[in-house]
């Protein structure tokens, strides 16, 4: 019996010593963010909404002077508060074709055509023809005025790399009409267009990463790729190595498993679909092995690698696009999502982290990464049907408490007319 008790009061107090641990464990107020499960450090976004404007494509420009990025977006551009935050206020500065729904206008890239020290807009869009640039008029308050380039048809959206080797970006698009792939060369006096490719070749999709790894810039197509031998003189070789549907924007190259090896990730830009291909062998019998990432949401569009939480590997980011085809696609009106994945370069397998969810933030044709906020950390931004987004990474947040406040758009005229009267606070019941 004595022996029994003992075991038993040890138990009792060790449960006590036990819980004691517990509870002051749990009294210490944690003030700032950790890690996620599995001790996964994540990265938080604040969406902010700044308008409501439908243009799809998007780019950034210091329009002031005030040497912060300002969103550009369709006919609008979104000033840039800065740091700590606050309005972005909406200013037009040229006009755009519009049909129906649509903004002609499936990418937005920032370019100075004429070499006059002010960067321009460059767009193009599926409906009308035409690669089209926007003159800087380097005054404020003044029109943009349109300059034409060359005749591009039923664009459906382009990728930006250095294909000729100049150490200046090139501009690559691709058409829904197959009707030939071709590239700008915006380093001399007046742009240079180059054409490759016909109808076997071109599609809906198109990136620039270097497959072989000669230190050439290749351009990928939804059918394989051209292997660039000299850009400059238009000479490259086709390999016709996959079948990727309507990828999304742009087809980007990434060593996924780290074997020194470029591997392609590609999105289903109007069914659902997230996928890597791996690339494997070399020369003659170089073959690529397809790998599903995600195929739990539809339009993925767009897509951008960035390294956005610091640790210096690049995370995948993307999202769905909302009425691509006019709500036809599958999956139109599922709830538009943004995330990121994180890259285990050791198994190649992705893991899915929130940005945006279930609200009116979208993956539209074009992700901006970078750092518009100017705090340290990259932030996002995107535009769409559902409006222009800038998505706030907090990795480093400077914004005051009372401009957070603001931006929930709350309407503090408490009480309301007939809600109810004002009281005072009470400490317990009345004296008896």
């Amino acid at each position: 019996m004595f022996r029994h008790t003992k075991f038993a009061t040890l138990v009792v107090a060790a449960i006590i010593a036990s819980s004691s641990c517990i509870v002051a464990a749990q009294s210490t107020r944690k003030t700032t963010p950790g890690d996620g499960p599995f001790g996964v450090p994540e990265v938080t976004f604040r969406v902010h909404r700044l308008g409501t404007d439908h243009a799809e494509g998007i780019t950034t420009i210091d329009m002031n002077g005030d040497g912060r990025p300002d969103l550009v977006s369709g006919a609008y551009w979104y000033e840039n508060p800065g740091p700590a935050g606050g309005e972005w206020k909406r200013h037009q500065f040229r006009t755009v074709g519009i049909l129906g729904e649509f903004v002609s206008d499936c990418g937005e890239w920032n370019f100075d055509v004429n070499h006059d020290g002010a960067p321009d807009v460059v767009t193009t869009g599926w409906m009308v023809n035409g690669l089209w640039w926007y003159e800087n008029p380097k005054k404020p308050d003044v029109m943009w005025q349109r300059h034409f380039i060359t005749d591009s048809y039923d664009t459906e959206g382009g990728a930006t790399g250095d294909l000729n080797g100049d150490g200046k970006l090139d501009l690559a698009l691709a058409h829904y009409n197959h009707s030939g792939i071709l590239w700008v060369d915006f380093s001399g006096p007046t742009p240079k267009v180059h054409h490759l490719g016909g109808k076997e070749q071109d599609g809906h999709g198109i990136g620039i990463a270097d497959v072989d790894g000669d230190g050439k810039a290749d351009i990928l197509t939804p059918y394989g790729w051209f292997r660039n031998i000299d850009a400059d003189h238009d000479k490259w070789e086709w390999h016709g190595d996959w079948q990727l549907g309507d990828a999304g924007f742009p087809i980007l190259g990434y060593d996924v498993n780290n074997d020194g090896k470029m591997d392609i990730l590609y999105g289903q830009g109007h069914s659902y679909g997230l996928y890597w291909l791996e690339q494997q062998g070399e020369g003659a019998s170089r073959h690529w092995v397809r790998h599903v990432i995600d195929e739990s949401y539809s339009q993925i569009h767009s897509l951008a690698l960035a390294d956005i939480d610091g640790d210096g590997v690049p995370e995948l980011i993307t999202g769905k696009r909302y009425r691509g085809h006019s709500g036809n696609d599958p999956g139109s009106y599922d709830p538009l999502v943004v995330y990121y994945y994180k890259i285990d370069r050791k198994t190649g397998q992705f893991t899915r982290y929130p940005i945006a969810v279930n609200g009116t933030a979208a993956g539209g044709t074009q992700f901006i990464v970078q750092d518009l906020d100017g705090d340290g950390d990259i932030d996002l931004a995107t535009a769409g049907k559902t409006g222009v987004h800038f998505f706030e990474n907090l990795k480093i947040d400077r914004v005051p408490k009372t401009t957070r406040e603001d931006d929930l758009l709350l309407d503090k005229q408490w009480p309301f007319d007939g809600e109810g009267v004002l009281v005072k606070q009470e400490n317990g019941p009345p004296p008896q």
